[in-house]
């Protein structure tokens, strides 16, 4: 299990480096100020790791009870590297967390095989995602030849 966090947690940690930061932690943040910075398929991934996240979270949860939030605590993570500010993005992040934590939440109602089994591939989904941000982050010059 750790290799997978490790995994996971590795690309979106380096994704961060190459963002820019323009305002002081904690300050509002201008709806528009990223527009020219992060691509529609950063926002689109960004807001779907958000959501594997929240589905991963509510299995978790329901296996291993509410003390257990090391996605959610993921999740927290997330948000304070790539939105750390009030914002259009961050409340889209937020949002789409709690949808799938309550979606998941609402279809499942105990802890069996299939429930372990779907936590395995959202937290693959999750990897997934997080790779593909790190590579839309990354200089052209840096990136595999997979293009």
């Amino acid at each position: 299990m750790y290799k997978k966090i490790v995994q996971i947690a590795l690309p979106c940690l380096l994704g961060v480096a190459f963002l820019p930061v323009e305002a002081a932690h904690g300050q509002y943040q201008a709806e528009g100020e990223y527009a020219d910075v992060r691509s529609q398929d950063y926002l689109r991934d960004v807001v779907a790791l958000s959501s594997t996240l929240g589905s991963a979270h509510a299995l978790r949860v329901l296996c291993n009870g509410r003390n257990d939030q090391y996605w959610r605590s993921y999740m927290q993570d997330l948000l304070s590297l790539e939105a750390p500010y009030q914002g259009r993005l961050r409340t889209s992040m937020v949002d789409a967390f709690n949808t799938a934590y309550s979606a998941e939440a609402a279809r499942r109602n105990s802890c069996d095989d299939g429930a372990v089994s779907a936590e395995r591939v959202y937290a693959s989904t999750g990897e997934r995602l997080a790779n593909a941000l790190v590579q839309a982050n990354l200089p052209e010059s840096a990136r595999g030849s997979e293009n």
